[in-house]
């Protein structure tokens, strides 16, 4: 066996370790089998009386229920249902740990904060050249603001090893692994030849993310406010949930979806009527009914040198070529991405290339004859409907469908023959201005695809808009788009999911955001991990070697994932 084939045993016998390993630390803590929910069933044929049926060709096709969003639930229901929330802490143990220690050394000492720069990151194995196929280790010693070795882990660091200057640099990603003892291993495969540096950089320390759990451990986005306009021309307040105010339940208007179980409520507007919501704004400002408002204390996560780069990085590597990378089995959605192989890519010549299997369509235009017979729907916020706009435009197709800037989130159709895509927004909170109707919800839209010949391929991705929330509130909507996608699989045979994972973050919109990501993603990959046509789109490594410092990718960095994505789509399964 080849120095570089056995290299790639390695890496895939130490991934089933990781994995393995994950899987029983989090078995005594989540149910296998968790209790089902039951969906109160429409006191009155409300839904067939607004369901409507659209064209393939329709900008509003599988759009059915769009009607019945912003109605009262008293239109649908004489109940209501139990929300099950789940307590996000359990999918993680260890930081939960790190965070007790932290808060114990905190009551027994004086904490004056300055900043976390301190760390310092050493190679470990320095030598004067390595070659292709060997491994580059390294270590983190993290510190506190008083110089002093810290005793536990939780800081959240990010690693890349590039080659060249610029914005947009050949490199791979560093695994950084938590020792929970104050330091950290770096490992980066080296499959690039050439004049190399170590970068490292301290994203956000742990006492930063404990003022991020706390600022988003209510199920509001603090400082925040959603108003609806009611058929009325009245005005109120809405959320996901008032329990944090002094409302009474006579004082509130409930406009969850019966289908779903996803909450949304109102405050009752002066009529004493709950009337029909035509349009909903996001403001800024803070909510005059939150009695237990605090504000997230943004200069302090801001001092603790967040997204800093630490001592000893940059630290210079040489590589000579030695082994080659043996040849790679095509890209699928099959492939098992349970089995984490991390890094999972690189950037060589300015274009991304798997660990894991050959990606070797180099433009989207390549691409066309892959979407052959398929219908394809990309489902979810701004950022997915970057991926319909730029796919659909590289390959000449004109997307249809309402057109105003003021409120991105409309529904778009494009394609004809054998091809369509779709793009479609996701329901409620949604940080844009709109009627209901712009604000669908994803298991409604996967309950409406019926069976055909056709493949689908559904391209999704949640999160963004929920970051300063309550987690429990995501694993809410994400397990209900779960069953949805489980209906499906019993309607129709030739379903694909393939979910955009969320990207590095170094942007800083008044809090450093880039954990919370990273938190909704383990989230993510817990969630559906038993879905077996469900495909994790991992972009976590592709966005370490070219840092996102916007929600939004610049167009360099969103046309290497859309060819790394379509590869899957053209392998079949």
């Amino acid at each position: 066996m080849t120095k570089a084939g056995a290299f790639i045993k390695i890496v895939a016998v130490m991934s089933v370790m990781c994995y393995v390993l994950f899987a029983l630390n989090y078995r005594n803590n989540l149910s296998e089998n968790p209790r089902p929910r039951y969906y109160p069933k429409p006191t009155k044929d409300v839904f067939g009386q607004n369901k409507l049926n659209f064209q393939k060709d329709s900008a509003f096709f599988g759009l059915a229920y769009f009607n019945t969003y912003g109605q009262p639930r008293s239109d649908f229901l004489d109940k209501g249902f139990e929300q099950e929330l789940e307590d996000w802490r359990v999918y993680f143990p260890e930081l939960m740990t790190s965070l007790n220690k932290f808060n114990q050394r905190k009551q027994n000492t004086d904490f004056t904060l300055n900043t976390f720069s301190n760390s310092r990151v050493v190679i470990v194995d320095k030598r004067t050249e390595y070659k292709t196929g060997d491994i580059l280790n390294a270590r983190i010693d993290a510190y506190d603001w008083k110089e002093n070795k810290r005793s536990f882990g939780g800081d959240y660091f990010v690693a890349r090893l590039v080659y060249g200057n610029g914005l947009y640099p050949d490199g791979i990603a560093g695994i950084v692994t938590d020792h929970r003892n104050g330091t950290y291993s770096i490992r980066v495969p080296l499959l690039i030849p050439g004049e190399a540096r170590l970068e490292v950089k301290l994203m956000i320390p742990l006492e930063g993310i404990a003022e991020l759990i706390r600022c988003t451990s209510m199920r509001n986005y603090i400082g925040t406010q959603y108003q609806s306009e009611y058929e009325t021309k009245e005005k109120t307040e809405c959320n996901i949930d008032f329990s944090y105010t002094n409302l009474t339940a006579d004082e509130i208007c409930d406009y969850s979806n019966p289908r779903n179980q996803e909450p949304w409520f109102c405050v009752k507007p002066p009529s004493g009527k709950c009337p029909k919501i035509t349009n909903v704004v996001y403001s800024w400002d803070r909510s005059s009914l939150d009695s237990t408002y605090e504000k997230c204390r943004n200069e302090f996560v801001h001092n603790l040198g967040c997204n800093q780069v630490i001592h000893g990085s940059g630290s210079p590597v040489t590589v000579s070529p030695g082994t080659e990378i043996p040849s790679l089995p095509p890209c699928k959605t099959s492939l098992n991405w349970k089995i984490l192989i991390r890094p999972n890519g690189y950037f060589l010549n300015g274009a991304w290339k798997s660990t894991f299997c050959n990606n070797k369509l180099n433009s989207i235009a390549q691409a066309r004859p892959c979407f052959e017979n398929k219908d394809v729907y990309f489902l979810g916020d701004s950022t997915t409907r970057q991926f319909h706009y730029l796919i659909a435009g590289t390959l000449g197709m004109q997307s249809v469908g309402p057109q105003n800037g003021h409120i991105w989130q409309q529904p778009q159709t494009a394609g004809s023959g054998n091809i369509r895509f779709y793009y479609r927004a996701h329901g409620p909170p949604l940080q844009n201005p709109g009627p209901p109707k712009t604000r669908p919800y994803v298991s409604d839209m996967l309950d409406e695809i019926a069976p055909g010949e056709n493949e689908v391929v559904i391209i999704l991705n949640l999160g963004l808009h929920m970051l300063y929330f309550e987690p429990s509130f995501f694993i809410h909507r994400m397990r209900g788009i779960k069953d949805a996608m489980l209906r499906l699989n019993q309607r129709r045979a030739n379903v694909r999911y393939i979910y955009r994972s969320h990207r590095v973050l170094t942007t800083n919109y008044g809090r450093d955001n880039g954990w919370l990501v990273y938190r909704y993603g383990l989230l993510t990959r817990e969630i559906f991990k038993d879905v077996e046509n469900f495909f994790y789109l991992d972009l976590w490594d592709l966005s370490s070697v070219w840092p996102i410092g916007d929600f939004h990718p610049t167009s360099q960095h969103l046309v290497q994932e859309a060819i790394y994505m379509c590869n899957f789509i053209c392998n079949g399964i």
